[in-house]
């Protein structure tokens, strides 16, 4: 969750999106762009997670906040 989190932010993405599409497996070592389809889950993640859900966030929180 906190990888999650940290990815919708905007904040230090690009280091995990990197580790993410190098990984190979348990127990060996990291292979360029070894599964390059992940890059794709970070884009739509991006998208929706940053600047749909993290704005609605941010929105009701405001909304409460002038409620109070």
């Amino acid at each position: 969750m906190m990888t999650l989190f940290v990815v919708a932010s905007l904040e230090g993405w690009p280091d995990i999106m990197i580790a993410t599409v190098d990984a190979v497996g348990i127990d060996k070592g990291p292979e360029k762009e070894a599964n390059a389809l992940y890059a794709i889950f970070y884009m739509v993640f991006i998208l929706v997670g940053s600047f749909f859900l993290l704005n609605f966030f941010i929105g009701v929180l405001f909304l409460k906040y002038t409620q109070a």
